[in-house]
């Protein structure tokens, strides 16, 4: 009875949602929420050229190395003079040709992952949650310089 019960509890989420809803229940104190959701692929061209021009290698150190990701870096490092908006645009145009040839660029465009608030608590408690994320089958990716404001990125 109890082994059925904990194989019950030990189920993977049907989705993002559900797992983030049940690490809220299981960490009440760590005031997580969900502060980003599904995103089109302008607002995701925005954010990685915000990133980019604040901060190139923490861009670079967030995003796998992938080809859009390098030919982000190469169109960036040769247009020194580019306005936020031309590089906005510039990386929106490469996200949709990393998509069309079947490249995962991100998977808030896929709205399968949400961006949560830092959680509160000591570095252990932190440890204990991003464990118990990766337990329900996701992954984490803590971002404390994110241009938006520090974060937990989780992918499902």
């Amino acid at each position: 009875m109890q082994q059925a019960a904990q194989a019950v509890a030990e189920r993977r989420p049907a989705n993002i949602d559900q797992l983030v809803l049940i690490i809220q229940r299981e960490f009440p104190r760590a005031g997580i929420r969900i502060t980003g959701r599904a995103r089109t692929v302008r607002r995701q061209a925005e954010l990685m050229a915000q990133r980019i021009r604040a901060n190139r290698l923490e861009f670079l150190g967030t995003y796998r190395t992938a080809r859009h990701i390098i030919e982000m870096d190469e169109w960036y490092q040769r247009s020194p003079r580019a306005t936020e908006q031309q590089t906005v645009d510039e990386f929106e145009r490469l996200i949709h040709e990393a998509r069309a040839r079947g490249a995962l660029v991100s998977n808030h465009l896929s709205d399968s992952a949400r961006d949560i608030s830092w959680p509160m608590g000591s570095a252990r408690e932190l440890d204990q949650i991003e464990v118990r994320i990766i337990e329900l089958g996701a992954t984490v990716l803590r971002e404390p310089h994110a241009a938006g404001g520090r974060h937990w990125h989780v992918d499902w």
